[in-house]
């Protein structure tokens, strides 16, 4: 399929808006395209047979019966990877069920409750997101989150703002930043009433041992494919955020516990 895509593509210049239509929809529906005879398929785009056959031609395929098993592959190239995806995040998320199940959260759960403020530092756009999305369930569950621009200064500011009980998280990819680094060490000099937790990729680092609490979690890496046929690596963070999912429920778990109140997962009701 990654030859057919390659085959458009290079033909695309020569193509009209009405085949690239054509071809759009052929790309949305391999499995019903693959199954459907040539007239069939003419009268669902409102097209002429003629219409169909020329484009093969075109985009250099000897006919009607090579478009078909071209798309009869890409059906099936797409499935396996959603089966492939999909068994893949099943497999992230156990993972971080089987890491949190090994961790002790009663001292960091006690830390958030007595907590005025928590700051949440990130490094770079997808950390950033994480930290939204922390910072949303963090103000669902009562606790006042103010998070950081993506600034060294910030991070000063936080030093000298905060006050006994705060909290201060830094959402980092590798954690291997060396300001960000040299800036925890002089909050831990200057100002050692901020509690700091670190939320790094699964990597030794240097951050992990400046921090109170250290967490960990891993990336999924999915291929992109572009217009070109290129390809690119990319990282999605959704095992961050069961991890923070189950943070959250628990602490919730545990707070209602310490007042004597029955916790009710509403879900399973």
């Amino acid at each position: 399929m990654a030859n057919l895509k390659r085959r458009v593509w290079e033909k695309s210049g020569e193509l009209s808006e009405s085949e690239k239509e054509i071809i759009r929809f052929l790309f949305s529906n391999p499995t019903l395209c693959s199954h459907l005879s040539l007239s069939k398929l003419a009268q669902k785009l409102y097209v002429s047979e003629s219409s169909i056959f020329r484009l093969c031609k075109k985009i250099g395929l000897s006919g009607y019966s090579e478009l078909r098993f071209e798309l009869s592959d890409l059906s099936h190239e797409k499935k396996m990877n959603t089966i492939d995806i999909a068994t893949e995040v099943e497999n992230a998320n156990q993972e971080v069920l089987k890491y949190y199940n090994t961790l002790d959260l009663e001292k960091i759960f006690s830390d958030i409750e007595g907590a005025n403020t928590i700051y949440l530092y990130s490094t770079g756009w997808s950390q950033e997101l994480i930290a939204k999305y922390l910072a949303h369930e963090l103000f669902m569950i009562g606790k006042r989150a103010v998070i950081l621009p993506s600034a060294i200064e910030e991070l000063r500011i936080v030093s000298r703002r905060a006050v006994t009980g705060d909290m201060l998280f830094i959402i980092s990819y590798s954690g291997d930043n060396i300001q960000i680094r040299d800036e925890i060490s002089k909050i831990k000099l200057l100002n050692n009433k901020i509690t700091m937790v670190s939320f790094t990729t699964l990597k030794p680092t240097q951050l992990v041992s400046l921090v109170d609490y250290s967490f960990f979690f891993r990336t999924l890496k999915f291929q992109k494919v572009f217009g070109g046929g290129e390809e690119s690596a990319n990282d999605t963070f959704s095992p961050a955020y069961t991890f923070i999912d189950l943070l959250i429920a628990n602490y919730c778990q545990w707070e209602m516990q310490k007042r004597g109140i029955d916790y009710v997962d509403y879900d399973e009701e």
